[in-house]
């Protein structure tokens, strides 16, 4: 071997695979002297140089094969070699190859960041879209499943996943239909089938099935079948408990559309069937409503006594008529369709049936109407364990052919539905209304209610058809009720009046122990003064205003017995007016319009009324005339209510009738009142003839000075039945009865038969005198009894003596005889002896000082001097 075909130490241990090329420097051809030394060395260690291959020795293998010397030389040789690489790599490449290194190792870093950012920034938008849409939770990333066991296990994490649903499905579902969510319900329910069809409808040629995968569902796990027949069994419950829930007329149109799709979906029902079952249950929740009554002990007889409030009432009213327009709004609001959009509830169904999230319009629906099956999988307690499920289970989704005659609702058939349920809730609630407000016994209380109901018809969520047509119904109730309340004070006071009328008509006032006193009598009679007790701190005003009544019944003369007859009468009426003023005060603009139909049902009534006041009035006075001894008392009793009713009672002005029966009533009143006190002066004048009949003189007398005793007392019994008569608030009236009973006692005392006697003459001067009072009202009177008086064979002086002396008496007999003298003039000049001072009296005492003094003079401000 030549020298030249040795190779060097380096480059004979430098790898060939290196990859990199060989330097010059290790190549070029040695010198001489270098060539030498190198042979020598070489020979030296040609014995002692372990094998080339000795370099891929281990360790071990190197220090039990070679000497130490060896090792050694090993070790030179392999450092000879490194620093040969690292030379020809720093020629190869220069000083920046450390550099470039950190570079790459940067860069490769770099990389390795950006893709751990992009992965999570996908795995965030994943988890926003996962919880927009209610989805379950990514599975987590696990590695890779080989080999046959572990595909197994896997197998029955995913069974173990349906028989988890299936197990927690019965809690979940009585804590859905607690909470009254019957559309998640019945979607769980549903999920929950499918779940089970997925076990138990493999077949061995399926090669998905889990026969496939060696499992017997049915054998091997019996608990499957168990479980879903306790599933199976929530199906009719919740259909039934969410068909109930539709009975609330409080839950809101989202709430009622939820179980409308619920129906829908459980038990297939067309939505025109649906519409049906809303119809129906809310006519039963109706129909317990209008059943109300008020809380009552019934009576014996099975009736309830207490009449119900106005405010009950006012509750039931606004609580029937709310369910009737929360149900007309809720078939509209969830059926109807707009021009541009379909219904609420097929919105709904289209939402569960679109293919992929972004067909769905959320935005068109609330959230309670929002439902999928990962929104649900999300809301049970184990969500986790069921993102094992396959993805045709945690997408499933309710199949509904929206094509189908059972998803659609035309809307003309809505329309007629809607208004034929609307008419005939309507006419129930009328009935049951009209029973309620029976109840109502003021006008006050019926107006309350018409003004709070209005508001409320106002404000629903009506048409406008369907609020006027419901305005008119409570209207027309309102002006019922009250037309009945009137009709029962009429017909109240009315009674009460007639049998007050003929009590105090027919009844034996000398018998009777609270007989009314006379009407003189009754006008000085002061009334009791009201002391109130010194344990009473706080002013009450009651006592005080039955003192005032007091007062002004006796101011008009009226008795208490005598003013239940007319004050009944006249109480009912002004009840009636202030009815009509508190409508007209707390109405609204359609006042005018109910005032004035009010008026036109009442006034027949008010009509009737007054005719049959006036056919019983003079029913009673032909009763009273036609008696075999008519009584005084009576018929003096019947002048009084008939002058009252015409003269100064307030009943004809307020009852309300129209202008004829008014003047008609007044009329009819005064022809009974003549009547009845031509009656009474007939039989007044009849018991004064048959007590007082003037004596015929059988022998001369002394010229009289004085009427006679029984013309005196006739005159007397006259002034004294004139004043129980009671017309001294009616002096025109009064009047006119002293002159039909003075012409009376005229003609008595004018018969042939009396003869010329100077006590008969002196009588009928006297009667001349009163007559001439009366001046030409009273001319004929007064020319008859002038022409008996010249008849007689008295000289003109005697006449005049006798004329004279008359008169004397008459000035000094004019109080006794008031009652009998023409009324006073007006004026408050007038002296208090109208026809002269007696030339005989002597001096008189002020009047003050003679008559007893009331109990109430020490109440006036009078002076003691």
């Amino acid at each position: 071997m030549s020298i030249s075909s040795i190779s060097s130490p380096r480059s004979a241990l430098s790898p060939k695979t290196n990859g990199y090329a060989t330097s010059d420097y290790f190549q070029q051809s040695p010198s001489p002297a270098s060539a030498l030394q190198a042979a020598n060395y070489q020979a030296s260690l040609a014995s002692s140089r372990p094998p080339t291959d000795g370099l891929n020795l281990s360790p071990d293998e190197l220090f039990t094969k070679h000497t130490v010397s060896e090792v050694k030389a090993v070790q030179q040789r392999l450092r000879a070699d490194a620093d040969a690489k690292q030379e020809e790599l720093r020629l190869m490449v220069g000083e920046r190859y450390r550099d470039l290194l950190q570079a790459s190792s940067s860069i490769i870093a770099i990389a390795s960041s950006s893709r751990r950012v992009v992965e999570a920034l996908q795995e965030c938008r994943t988890e926003i879209t996962s919880q927009r849409a209610h989805e379950l939770p990514a599975p987590p990333k696990t590695a890779a499943l080989e080999g046959i066991d572990d595909l197994h296990l896997y197998t029955l994490q995913v069974l173990s996943a349906h028989m988890k649903l299936l197990l927690d499905a019965p809690e979940h579902l009585w804590r859905l239909i607690e909470r009254q969510k019957y559309l998640h319900a019945a979607w769980l329910f549903l999920l929950a089938r499918v779940v089970h069809r997925a076990l138990v409808q493999g077949n061995e040629s399926d090669e998905h099935s889990w026969f496939s995968e060696g499992i017997d569902i049915l054998n091997e796990f019996p608990l499957v079948q168990r479980q879903w027949e306790v599933v199976s069994q929530f199906r009719t419950q919740i259909i039934h408990k969410s068909t109930l829930s539709l009975r609330e007329a409080s839950a809101s149109y989202e709430t009622t559309c939820a179980i409308l799709v619920t129906l829908h979906l459980l038990d297939s029902r067309p939505l025109s069937e649906t519409l049906n079952t809303l119809f129906l249950q809310r006519t039963k929740a109706l129909q317990a409503l209008l059943s109300w009554t008020p809380d009552s002990p019934p009576t014996s007889s099975g009736t309830r006594q207490r009449p119900a409030s106005v405010r009950e009432v006012i509750k039931i009213m606004k609580n029937s008529l709310r369910t009737i327009f929360q149900t007309v709004g809720a078939a509209r609001h969830i059926f109807c369709a707009r021009q541009s959009s379909p219904s609420l509830i097929g919105r709904v169904l289209g939402s569960i049936q679109a293919d992929n999230e972004g067909d769905r319009d959320h935005d068109a629906l609330p959230d309670d109407l929002i439902i999928s099956s990962q929104s649900l999988l999300t809301q049970l307690t184990s969500s986790a364990n069921f993102q094992l499920l396959p993805p045709n289970l945690r997408y499933y989704k309710p199949y509904i052919d929206m094509d189908s005659f059972s998803t659609s609702l035309p809307q003309d058939l809505l329309t007629r539905k809607l208004q034929d349920w609307f008419a005939s809730a309507s006419g129930q609630w009328r009935q049951s209304a009209e029973r309620w407000i029976s109840g109502l016994l003021t006008v006050k209380d019926v107006g309350s209610l018409r003004n709070s109901l209005r508001r409320n018809i106002l404000a629903a969520g009506l048409e406008e058809s369907e609020k006027e047509m419901t305005i008119r119904d409570l209207i027309s109730l309102c002006n019922k009720r009250v037309i009945e309340i009137w009709k029962t004070r009429l017909s109240d006071a009315e009674r009460d009046s007639k049998a007050r009328l003929r009590d105090l008509v027919f009844a034996d006032n000398n018998q009777d122990p609270s007989r009314d006193s006379p009407p003189v009598e009754y006008l000085f009679q002061p009334p009791p003064i009201p002391n109130l007790p010194q344990s009473i701190k706080s002013f009450v005003d009651t006592p005080f205003q039955r003192y005032q009544a007091s007062l002004k019944r006796q101011l008009v003369s009226r008795s208490a017995r005598l003013d239940s007859v007319i004050s009944t009468l006249e109480q009912c009426a002004r009840n009636i007016q202030m009815d009509f003023a508190h409508l007209k005060a707390t109405g609204d603009g359609e006042t005018g319009s109910v005032l004035e139909e009010l008026t036109n049902f009442y006034r027949p009534t008010a009509i009737s009324v007054t005719k049959s006041i006036v056919s019983f009035v003079d029913g009673t006075a032909s009763d009273a005339i036609s008696q075999p001894k008519p009584r005084l008392e009576g018929l003096a009793i019947l002048s009084r209510v008939t002058c009252d009713l015409v003269q100064s009672s307030s009943f004809i002005d307020n009852i309300g009738c129209d202008q004829d029966t008014f003047q008609e009533f007044k009329r009819s009143m005064m022809t009974i009142n003549h009547k009845v006190l031509e009656k009474w002066r007939a039989i007044m004048m009849a018991a004064v003839a048959r007590e007082h009949q003037p004596f015929t003189e059988k022998r001369p007398m002394q010229a009289p000075v004085a009427p006679s005793p029984q013309l005196l007392r006739a005159l007397l019994k006259i002034c004294e039945n004139i004043q129980h008569l009671g017309l001294f608030h009616y002096p025109t009236k009064q009047h006119a009865v002293a002159k039909e009973a003075l012409r009376s006692i005229v003609e008595l005392w004018l018969k042939d038969d009396l003869g010329h006697g100077e006590q008969i003459f002196f009588d009928r001067s006297f009667l001349k005198k009163l007559a001439d009072l009366y001046g030409e009202s009273f001319s004929d009177v007064s020319n008859l009894l002038a022409d008996k008086l010249k008849s007689s064979e008295k000289s003109e002086t005697a006449i005049s003596d006798i004329e004279g002396t008359a008169s004397e008496y008459l000035a000094r007999t004019q109080t006794l005889l008031a009652v009998l003298l023409p009324p006073s003039p007006p004026a408050f000049e007038a002296p208090l002896l109208q026809f002269g001072n007696p030339i005989l009296a002597q001096s008189q005492q002020p009047f003050i000082d003679l008559a007893k003094p009331s109990p109430r003079f020490g109440m006036l401000l009078v002076a003691n001097t």
